[in-house]
């Protein structure tokens, strides 16, 4: 079973649509490390290339998480295991507009 870990995610980089699983698991991941609680209160998180940009209303949670950028990346990058590591997080305060792919 450890070996069918280990290659599932070279397999599933490989194929059409890995950018859609990949940034699936990176917010699977990012609920994992915040929490529930303060990852439902952003707004979107979104996932292009090796940059996460997460909206929130919350100015002090916006504060938080640019603070904690550096070992938030550290944790998403070792919860989610992707062969693209996380590189910067941006984070926005404000709610997001609609129709841009909520």
């Amino acid at each position: 079973m450890d070996r069918l870990g280990k290659l599932l995610p070279r397999v599933l980089a490989k194929q059409p649509r890995a950018g859609l699983v990949a940034e699936y698991r990176l917010r699977q991941a990012f609920r994992a490390v915040l929490g529930e609680a303060l990852a439902g209160a952003c707004e979107t998180i979104e996932v292009r290339g090796s940059t996460v940009s997460v909206t929130t209303a919350n100015p002090a949670l916006a504060h938080q998480l640019r603070l904690d950028a550096e070992e938030l990346m550290r944790r998403l990058n070792a919860e989610s295991n992707l062969s693209r590591p996380v590189r910067s997080i941006r984070v926005r305060i404000g709610r997001p507009q609609r129709g841009r792919g909520e």
